[in-house]
């Protein structure tokens, strides 16, 4: 597959300041706290480091996960943690992380996350679960994930996530773009649809 670039980190202040913003927005919750719980304290810890999030919904809508089928591969640009922060107050599901090893303040606020292979993206694609997978440390964009949406008919649906720093606070635009189409059940062109669909982004 070829590389993907990946989109420039959201600026953020030092991580002295998110480690003290993530305990002021609860962070540190128990095992077994619900989704809901996570998702509000992930936008309260945005929101205490000065951080918007404005979603750009597609021009065709995603499909919608309905009972008895998968759940949507969302395929994002970005491997920031601030990223993965966004993306949960907006997409729900889980993010594929290697060795399930979020960002320290996505751990802290126990968000939903899975390992980096085919096995387990299959099952909770499987089961309905949305899931969201970024580019690891090379640029790339993980094959797992494409394999398992192929094995399972799950919809592609790729995200560009961009900031832009503001007066007083720093807007993270996540751009919902339409679903890879025409590939279904075809890994490597599901791979390569996304990866046009946000260079097709970048370019503009």
């Amino acid at each position: 597959m070829s590389p993907m670039l990946i989109a420039p980190e959201p600026a953020a202040p030092s991580f002295r300041w998110v480690r003290t913003a993530a305990v002021l927005a609860g962070a540190g919750l128990r095992p077994g706290t619900s989704r809901r719980a996570a998702v509000c304290g992930a936008a309260r810890l945005l929101t205490a480091l000065g951080i918007r999030v404005r979603v750009q919904a597609p021009l065709v809508a995603w499909p919608r996960v309905r009972p008895g089928s998968p759940g949507l591969l969302v395929v994002a640009d970005s491997r920031s943690d601030l990223a993965h922060l966004a993306l949960a107050t907006a997409v729900p599901g889980a993010v594929a992380v290697p060795g399930r090893r979020p960002g320290r303040s996505a751990r802290a606020l126990r968000l939903p996350v899975l390992p980096v292979t085919a096995d387990a993206i299959t099952a909770a694609l499987r089961a309905g679960t949305t899931v969201t997978v970024r580019p690891g440390a090379d640029g790339r964009l993980p094959t797992a994930g494409f394999e398992a949406a192929a094995a399972v008919g799950a919809a592609v649906c790729p995200v560009a996530v961009r900031s832009r720093p503001g007066p007083g606070s720093t807007v993270v635009e996540l751009h919902l773009l339409p679903e890879v189409a025409g590939a279904a059940g075809d890994a490597a062109a599901l791979a390569e649809g996304a990866r046009r669909a946000l260079a097709a982004l970048s370019s503009r």
